[in-house]
């Protein structure tokens, strides 16, 4: 079964070692610096980043690399990666659009069994449209594909959840006693991945998933999400006003800055209208 099939019929993928260990252990290094910045002071909100978060958001943001340029172009490059682009595009049909990066790390004192959810939950909160979209099998119009830099087995998922409604046991996991189980372990069928340093795991998000967060499980996942074209949305995720700063896909090999060219031509006139 190839990826595309495979992720057709069960809603995931996974391949190991697309980025090697060497470049693993130095984007390790890039994140950790960023997150610690990040906790000192998110640019966003002008206020520290939460230490029992687990989730930081714009991880190319030039703020974080003052005096590290390289380790910014490196980031980039990364999400750029020809064996990267070449898994999401034969998955979605078509060359994809960068979204945004994100990271995903272990808190400092909590521990915490993410909810079960699907993200169309939350796209669409009239669950009879939702679950229209759930059962409309629509066709992929983007992906999340989360990069291990530790050894992590911190994903979770049903498998071929992505095109069904929930059972009834799922159901009352999920959303029963307005939500008052979803974080419960039992849920029916649940697939937990493990990642080595290097590994890439990408699933259909509007199947049955969760994220695992403690404090004694050392977490550092790289999330790099990527839409088809004609679903490109200009919302906090894109927006990315950076981008627009002279020079800021100077030193890029021509794949990748190419790649980024075409997100910037597509939101630029947002970025334009949010500073107005």
């Amino acid at each position: 079964m190839n990826l595309a099939d495979q992720y057709i019929e069960h809603g995931w993928v996974k391949v190991e070692q697309v980025v090697p260990a060497g470049k693993t252990a130095e984007l390790r290094r890039i994140c950790d610096n960023v997150t610690n910045q990040f906790l000192n002071l998110n640019p966003e909100t002008g206020k520290p980043g939460d230490p029992d978060g687990h989730v930081m958001r714009h991880l190319e943001n030039p703020c974080y690399f003052a005096d590290a340029r390289q380790d910014r172009l490196t980031l980039l490059e990364t999400v750029a990666m020809p064996e990267i682009i070449d898994i999401i595009t034969g998955i979605l049909g078509e060359a994809p659009l960068f979204r945004t990066t994100s990271f995903w790390y272990n808190p400092v004192n909590q521990h915490l069994n993410g909810n079960w959810h699907r993200d169309a939950q939350f796209i669409y909160p009239d669950e009879e449209e939702e679950k229209a979209v759930v059962l409309g099998a629509q066709p992929q119009r983007g992906m999340q594909l989360m990069l291990a830099l530790v050894d992590t087995e911190d994903n979770e998922y049903v498998p071929g959840s992505h095109s069904r409604w929930d059972t009834e046991k799922e159901y009352e996991i999920r959303k029963g006693s307005e939500m008052a189980n979803c974080t419960r372990d039992d849920m029916p069928g649940a697939r937990r991945f493990r990642q080595a340093p290097g590994d890439i795991l990408t699933f259909n998000a509007y199947g049955l998933h969760r994220g695992r967060y403690h404090a004694d499980k050392l977490r550092r996942t790289m999330m790099f999400s990527y839409t088809i074209h004609d679903a490109a949305r200009e919302d906090t995720f894109t927006d990315t006003p950076w981008f627009l700063e002279p020079g800021f896909l100077d030193g890029l090999s021509d794949p990748a800055r190419a790649f980024y060219q075409t997100y910037v031509d597509r939101f630029r006139e947002f970025w334009l209208r949010q500073s107005d």
